[in-house]
């Protein structure tokens, strides 16, 4: 995956707000045949959010394990988080909130081909394919609220 210590640190913005030295070299050295465009809509939605570490912070809220088969996935060029969500459920989430975007059916996403992906699309936690899981989109984006009242102070 994409942290490359023996030890993770606790939790999701310390463990790959910024890639390591390792990640970096493998995501620097990663070809045009490290990412795939894929549909979203069909097995999951995907949430986009803006900026990295606030969807970093999220994850962390929902307290969201590294190893448990849901699909993470990092923008490092445009500093973004894109998370599989329960399909269909995405494009209903209300009320829009600034830097959450859904992409559902229709939509494509850049995702890594490999355990590693690229900048664009760099694989911090890799679905099941055996069993596919998602995050509830509702649940994700209430903590993405929580995540944005913590820092300004109105929790």
């Amino acid at each position: 995956m994409a942290s490359s210590s023996h030890t993770i640190p606790a939790g999701w913005v310390a463990a790959f707000r910024d890639p390591d030295d390792e990640m970096e070299r493998r995501l620097a050295g990663a070809g045009p045949s490290g990412t795939v465009l894929a549909a979203a809509g069909e097995t999951w939605d995907a949430m986009v959010i803006a900026p990295l570490e606030r969807g970093l912070a999220a994850l962390d809220r929902l307290d969201v394990p590294f190893e448990a088969g849901y699909g993470v996935v990092a923008d490092y060029w445009r500093h973004e988080l894109i998370v599989h969500v329960t399909p269909h459920a995405a494009a209903t989430t209300k009320p829009v909130v600034q830097g959450l975007r859904t992409l559902s059916s229709g939509s494509w996403v850049l995702m890594p081909t490999n355990d590693d992906g690229t900048w664009q699309a760099a694989c911090l936690s890799r679905p099941s394919t055996a069993s596919p899981r998602n995050i509830d989109a509702d649940q994700l984006r209430a903590a993405v609220l929580e995540v944005d009242a913590a820092r300004t102070g109105h929790l």
